[in-house]
């Protein structure tokens, strides 16, 4: 990706949605089987394959990812196929980072560069806002506004 970001700008994310499974639920939460990432063998950490989204649409956790799932997860249990992907969202840069060597999270690829974003409409909120993993797997589309 050739893209000249910086901290401040103004950028349009989205992803087209993409079929997935429900690994799992809580009273609380839908485990989806993460499409884009594996486990990564040589981590020093471990990953069980799954993503947490939290079951209630109306859930203050939503303001922490920018994925969104069809059907309503509060409709959803194990086993059911659902999509999965990002609506287009304009968001704030508030940071970049740069691991060396990438992060070790327990998936691979690993991250080495993470853009730090809050949606525009939520900018005034301490607690919003995530990260987007610019070599990373998933097929974010990033649009510089």
């Amino acid at each position: 990706m050739t893209l000249a970001i910086a901290v401040g700008d103004l950028l349009v994310i989205s992803a087209e949605a993409f079929d997935a499974r429900v690994g799992g639920t809580t009273r609380h939460r839908v485990l989806i089987d993460w499409p884009w990432w594996e486990a990564d063998p040589d981590s020093e950490n471990t990953w069980d394959g799954t993503v947490a989204f939290p079951r209630d649409p109306d859930a203050y956790d939503w303001r922490t990812t920018p994925w969104r799932l069809e059907p309503d997860p509060s409709e959803l249990e194990t086993g059911d196929p659902c999509l999965v992907g990002i609506p287009p969202t304009e968001v704030r840069v508030t940071g970049i980072e740069r691991y060396d060597p990438p992060a070790d999270f327990g998936f691979r690829p690993r991250p080495e560069y993470v853009l730090e974003v809050v949606p525009v409409d939520l900018i005034d909120d301490d607690e919003a806002g995530y990260v987007i993993y610019l070599d990373g797997a998933e097929p974010i589309q990033i649009e510089r506004i």
